[in-house]
């Protein structure tokens, strides 16, 4: 490894800020544990598709957030995933053998810190799926608010709100499974009346959760409605567990006028009230949306992403989507009206046109070297190389054999569950579909 990427300038590991205190006043109640201290006073990355991969988490935890969410990865994608350990990139990759796709990538750099989100509609799956990757994070939520066509008739996201019996064993199953040190949560959307969302809360709870984010809107409701802010003074309590909100956390002075909101509230002056926000494409269009204390100039926010995504071997193609999402901005978001030295639309053009990973980094002013990187690196098809002859024997280290790919220079281990049943579900067959909003 030594003699092969010897001459690959590795970027220093990013040191990341200590996670915020507890907010005052927001914890310390008879639920109040390791899991409340853990989830309290924190403002994290939600669970975006596309967006929330690797250099993203990075990035926003570098900024300030407290926890970073990863997208949404269905139980029978991660059940069968080869966990490889790429030391090319210093990272952990979970392999689909059917495609050679990557699934989920992280680091020892989010290791504390990061959350794995499960699309599910089965407790078998779901535990399953557990199994193979808790070694690797933090904690892992359910995905229970996601109203996407695909993930509703799969029985996954915002069906399970109408199937309590059927989130309940999901978490319970989860919850026995799980060690100890894996913390279990959920996000969900409001129910059609306060009572229902209460009562479901209250589920949640009972079968194991640690903490619940709830999505301030209806599953019926989109982006472009408004967020209902003040029904979290009525939820809050319906748990003794953390209760994080979502919704409609563009700026930080959202977030800095919903945390006033809430604690200047009567409902909540001898309560501890919500216990942290998850901000979605707030994030996606800016990261350093987490920088509590000062504001970050937009070109080292966009050069910032571009370095950890190079050093993360994350995608040119996605790579190209996050950084046209940061250029065009959003609601409440302003951007230049230019952007190293052109308009900020015809640049943002320009990024859409290339073709590489080194295309990208030359319109940015960032040094890129293709030759100090494995073949293949920053794209797609990085795994289309490696060879396994017999994964569900565990025989992952035949792609060493093979010349000229990746699998070089990777140590491999088959993580497929081939010795527990796969239970049966109709509704978990539905194919993974990608998704343009925070679930």
């Amino acid at each position: 490894l030594a003699q092969v990427f010897g001459a690959r300038a590795m970027d220093a590991p990013c040191r990341l800020p200590s996670p915020p205190l507890a907010a005052e006043g927001l914890c310390g109640g008879p639920g109040c544990d390791e899991a409340a201290l853990f989830f309290s006073g924190v403002e994290v990355l939600a669970p975006m598709v596309r967006a929330s991969r690797l250099p993203m988490r990075l990035e926003c935890l570098r900024y300030g957030a407290g926890l970073v969410y990863g997208e949404e990865v269905i139980d029978r994608k991660i059940i069968g995933a080869l966990r490889v350990e790429n030391k090319a990139f210093d990272t952990i990759d979970y392999v689909c053998p059917v495609g050679k796709i990557d699934v989920f990538s992280t680091c020892r750099e989010e290791r504390s810190r990061v959350i794995f989100q499960l699309g599910t509609a089965d407790s078998v799956l779901a535990s399953q799926a557990a199994e193979v990757v808790c070694r690797d994070v933090r904690g892992l939520d359910v995905n229970m608010g996601c109203p996407k066509s695909f993930s509703v008739k799969g029985g996954m996201g915002a069906a399970l709100l109408r199937s309590p019996s059927v989130a309940a064993d999901i978490l319970k199953g989860l919850r026995r499974t799980l060690p100890s040190s894996c913390a279990l949560s959920c996000k969900i959307r409001m129910l059609p009346t306060t009572e229902q969302t209460r009562d479901f809360m209250q589920l949640c709870e009972r079968s194991g959760a640690e903490a619940i984010t709830v999505h301030l809107r209806q599953t019926g409701e989109r982006p472009a409605d408004p967020a209902h802010w003040d029904e979290m003074t009525r939820l809050w309590d319906a748990v003794r567990i953390p209760v994080l909100a979502n919704g409609d956390f563009f700026t930080r002075r959202q977030i800095d006028e919903f945390w006033k909101h809430c604690r200047g509230s009567q409902e909540l002056e001898k309560a501890r009230g919500p216990t942290g926000v998850m901000v979605a494409r707030g994030a996606l269009w800016n990261p350093s949306i987490f920088a509590r204390d000062s504001a970050v100039d937009f070109d080292d926010v966009v050069r910032g992403y571009t370095r950890a995504a190079v050093r993360t071997n994350n995608s040119y193609q996605n790579t190209k989507w996050v950084l046209a999402s940061m250029l065009a901005g959003g609601t409440g978001v302003s951007t230049p009206r230019e952007f190293r030295g052109l308009p900020i639309k015809e640049f943002n053009q320009q990024v859409s046109r290339a073709k590489s990973m080194s295309g990208i980094c030359e319109l940015l002013g960032e040094t890129f070297v293709q030759g100090d990187y494995p073949d293949k690196a920053h794209t797609t098809v990085y795994y289309k190389g490696l060879c396994v002859e017999d994964h569900l024997l565990g025989d992952a280290l035949a792609g060493e054999k093979r010349k000229g790919g990746p699998a070089e220079d990777l140590h491999l281990e088959a993580e497929t569950q081939q010795k527990r049943p796969r239970a049966e579900s109709p509704g978990s067959k539905t194919p993974v579909q990608e998704q343009s909003e925070a679930t």
